[in-house]
Formats: structure tokens, sequence, C-alpha cells
């Protein structure tokens, strides 16, 4: 879901502009790490991303006018994973171990030849298997030093983490509220002093148990001796 959807999750990060905002070198740039399909053999075949237009995810062509709205750099993330079900791994695995010991004429396969079958099984699947495309948006503030990524998606957010390195020479960091302090303008020593808070309980009340509620461990039981005794003789 984009920025302009009904709901969407927003993760914040903090990234300083470039030294020097040439619009057309940027463009080049993210021309250059646009979103390209994964190719069999190439790379990792689970999964692909890259830039694309934020109107159209389908052009991975820019120029400065797809790019720059005032002191924002805006544009799409695309996300694509492939996935292959657990079980159909596990049925393809098993059919293929059991031609092998079939073909040897062996009761049981070592370890390594298992490993050896099951990465096998995963790549011929994976490049079988259709990608499940994510689109987000990207806002950069280039005068704020803010970026805006819309998904909470982990392995969306590392992507384009690495994306946007690659591509800016800036590496964004998340802007969790730890390290919000040091860019809401508080001075050193009070970023020292929020660092400095120990962790506190936030229910105010301390919760303590009756006392007539067994604790562990119990102590063991007491015998009455004569009891035992008359018991014995019984």
């Amino acid at each position: 879901m984009g920025l302009l959807s009904a709901s969407t999750s927003v993760v914040r990060f903090v990234a300083a502009k470039p030294a020097r905002v040439e619009r057309d070198a940027i463009a080049r740039a993210v021309t250059k790490h646009a979103f390209r399909e994964s190719e069999p053999g190439v790379g990792d075949a689970r999964q692909a991303w890259g830039w694309v237009t934020i109107h159209d995810p389908l052009l991975v062509e820019f120029s400065a006018a797809d790019l720059f709205f005032h002191h924002y750099l805006v544009l799409g993330f695309r996300y694509d994973k492939r996935l292959v079900p657990p079980k159909l791994l596990m049925l393809e695995r098993r059919r293929l171990e059991n031609e092998r010991k079939v073909e040897r004429g062996v009761g049981k396969l070592g370890a390594a030849e298992r490993r050896e079958i099951k990465d096998e099984i995963t790549q011929r699947l994976v490049a079988r298997a259709l990608p499940t495309p994510r689109l987000f948006d990207v806002v950069w503030n280039l005068e704020a030093g803010r970026v805006y990524f819309s998904g909470k998606l982990r392995a969306a957010r590392e992507a384009f983490g690495d994306c946007f390195r690659r591509t800016f020479g800036v590496t964004p960091v998340p802007l969790i509220p730890y390290l919000a302090a040091e860019h809401v303008g508080l001075e050193p020593r009070q970023v020292d002093a929020v660092r400095a808070v120990e962790p506190a309980s936030l229910t105010g009340v301390a919760v303590v148990a009756p006392a007539d509620v067994p604790r562990l461990p119990l102590p063991p039981p007491e015998i009455d001796e004569d009891e035992d005794e008359e018991e014995m003789r019984e």
C-alpha cells in the first residue's frame, strides 16, 4: 500500500542529503539500480528488487522530473519474492532420494548427499515458481534528512536499505524511539540523560500474589509418624 492509501504503515529513516544535489546525475544513478527481473543462475533467484517510478511500477527509466517534487525525492521500490511451498519441497526431495537409493541398491544416503539433493530441488523449484511482487513508496526529504518507507516487511526493508546505499552512497538509519532524541533539537546533555534512563514498569502498581497462593518449590508434605506406625502394623 502506498502513502496515499487510506491505511498504510510508514517506517522513518534518517539519511543526510548528498553533498551536491545534481538532479540529472541522481536520475542516472536511480536508473542504474532500477528493478530488473531476476535471471536464472545469476545472483539470488529467490528475490529481486529495485527502483520503479511512483506513478507507474512498469517504468524503470527515470528523469529528474520523475523524481523531484520541490525538496522531496519521490520514487517507488519493487520487491519480488519467489517462494517454494515446504510440503512440495519435502515431497520432491523424498522422491529424488528414493530414486538414488534404488539406483545404488542402498537403504540410506549420506548426510552430505541429502543436503546436495535438497539444494538441487530447491533451485529447480525456485526457477519454476512465480514471483510475488510488492510495491512500496519512498519519500526523501532532502532538507530535513528524513526518509519515509511505506512498509514494515523486514526483508523488503533490508533490501531497500541496501539499494538506497548503493544508489545514493548513504545508509538510511531507522529512526527508532531510542535514536529519535538526537533528532528533535535536544541539547547534548539532555540526549545523554535520555540514554541513561533505566527501564521501568509502566503499570505503576506492583502485582503481589495473595499470601494463600502456593509458591514453588513446594515444601515436602508433613508425615505423622504415629499414623505411619499404625498403617505398618495393619
